[in-house]
């Protein structure tokens, strides 16, 4: 496509994880002159990381914002960017270049990865320690940039039509593909990935016992094996194959890396802007983070804070026996009666309240990318009709974690059912980009914010490639 013709890398400095976490531009480079040993390799690695929380990218509209009000999350009265993408209009000018601006960018930093990789063929397991992970962590980066693309801008639908995939750093733009050559090209470079990362399964450890040299330290904050998997997972119920969907969830679940929190830590607000102590499979460390967060959804800024939807104490109350603890956590009541509620699950409390130096050390501050309940979701429904009862123990676990009682246990028990987990999806990954593409996958009818229902349709889940994308093709 005419982005990965723009093949200037920006890279960011570091000379080790910890160095990564406070990275800053430091202008560009030629790859031929930095991509010669292993601190290039690492430094272009990082780059790629730090790229990914832009702004049009997972920093606010792949996360907090646009797919979040696709799905109809929040309301910001008077701005006319998010009325008109509540109301799915893809050509209104400011919805128009931010669909641009996530094209091209992601576009570009795809471009990067697979400069990496270009690379790394003038080297081998011999001459770098570290080069099954580089190539391990590019090739499922490229993957997962890939997949979010397709399942913004493609219908959900046999014989739909795909996007161009990018494998080569090359003037020569490929072709676009259909959606089911992605989803090849898609689970090909996450399987080649998952071979290549095995070593994870020594570095990354539960309770976390961070390595002494540096990339191999804060693996969450990595593409690591675990990711790799949780993606396959994704990838492969977004597609709709149940069985190897759930083979990877519980790759994941039973890998003993990860734990869910209990419902004391969930109503402590222990997640709060940062990346989920026991849970986070894949975040992006984020300085920049808690200021969107802040100013958006803390702050009442007329015509730009974002306030949730008016129901919202209502969707947490639905169909529920318990107290929802992600009510408290999520979420913060007005001081006066006329005020409106806040949404704070992604506002840093230790830089809200200046004591950043109180941190705990393991709190890692950023967007969570992959967590653990989702792959409880994915298992539960991919044995929904197989096994009922297994389904529920999944399900369960997630709500017995975040306060409320199994389906199991209550009186009478209840029945596990596609819609309790769909409507316990939305209460938990709200705020985090997910939500839109759960819809879209199922096909769901939308309730807007104004209780309005929008018939599922084309027009509304499948975002328009950019007409500079197209003309140029012409």
């Amino acid at each position: 496509m005419k982005w990965t013709l723009l093949c200037c890398i920006v890279l960011l400095f570091t000379s080790s994880c910890n160095k990564f976490l406070d990275v800053n531009p430091a202008g560009e480079l030629p790859a031929e002159k930095l991509l010669k040993d292993a601190a290039g390799f690492e430094n272009a690695m990082y780059g790629v990381y730090a790229t990914m929380p832009k702004g049009s990218l997972y920093g606010a509209s792949l996360s907090n914002d646009m797919v979040e009000v696709l799905a109809q999350s929040f309301e910001s009265f008077g701005n006319n960017y998010v009325f008109n993408l509540q109301t799915y209009n893809y050509k209104f000018s400011s919805v128009e270049a931010e669909l641009l601006n996530t094209w091209k960018d992601m576009y570009n930093n795809i471009s990067n990865v697979n400069n990496v990789l270009k690379n790394l063929n003038n080297f081998s397991p011999q001459t770098l320690k570290y080069y099954d992970l580089y190539k391990g962590e590019a090739l499922g980066l490229r993957a997962f940039m890939h997949f979010d693309l397709l399942r913004l801008y493609t219908e959900h639908k046999a014989g739909a039509e795909g996007i161009p995939y990018s494998k080569s750093f090359s003037l020569t733009p490929p072709d676009f593909s259909t959606a089911a050559q992605n989803y090849t090209q898609i689970i090909t470079d996450l399987k080649e990935a998952e071979n290549l990362l095995k070593q994870d399964q020594a570095y990354f450890t539960f309770p976390k016992v961070n390595p002494a040299e540096g990339f191999v330290k804060d693996r969450e904050i990595h593409f690591n094996l675990y990711a790799v998997q949780a993606t396959l997972a994704r990838v492969y119920f977004t597609q709709g194959d149940l069985p190897n969907a759930l083979i990877y969830a519980e790759k994941v679940i039973q890998s003993g890396k990860f734990q869910l929190l209990d419902k004391a830590e969930v109503a402590s607000g222990v997640m709060k802007g940062i990346l989920y102590p026991k849970e986070t499979i894949f975040g992006l460390y984020s300085n920049n983070y808690f200021t969107t967060a802040k100013s958006r959804f803390y702050l009442e800024t007329s015509f730009y804070s974002y306030n949730p939807r008016k129901n919202t104490k209502a969707i947490y109350e639905k169909n529920q026996v318990g107290h929802d603890y992600r009510w408290d956590a999520f979420f913060k009541l007005p001081l006066v009666p006329s005020g409106n509620i806040r949404f704070v699950k992604l506002v840093d409390p230790y830089q809200l309240e200046d004591r950043e130096f109180q941190r705990p050390a393991q709190y890692i501050k950023g967007i969570n990318m992959i967590r653990l309940p989702e792959m409880y979701y994915i298992a539960a429904e991919a044995l929904l009709n197989s096994n009922p009862q297994k389904a529920r123990e999944y399900f369960d676990k997630v709500l017995e974690s975040r306060g409320l009682i199994g389906l199991a246990n209550q009186v009478p028990a209840q029945s596990l059912t596609l819609n309790l987990i769909t409507e316990d999806r939305y209460k938990e990954f709200i705020g985090e980009g997910q939500n839109f593409f759960n819809m879209k996958r199922l096909h769901l009818d939308i309730t807007d914010v104004y209780q309005k229902v929008i018939p599922a349709s084309k027009e509304v889940y499948v975002l328009p490639v950019p007409l500079e994308e197209t003309d140029y093709r012409k």
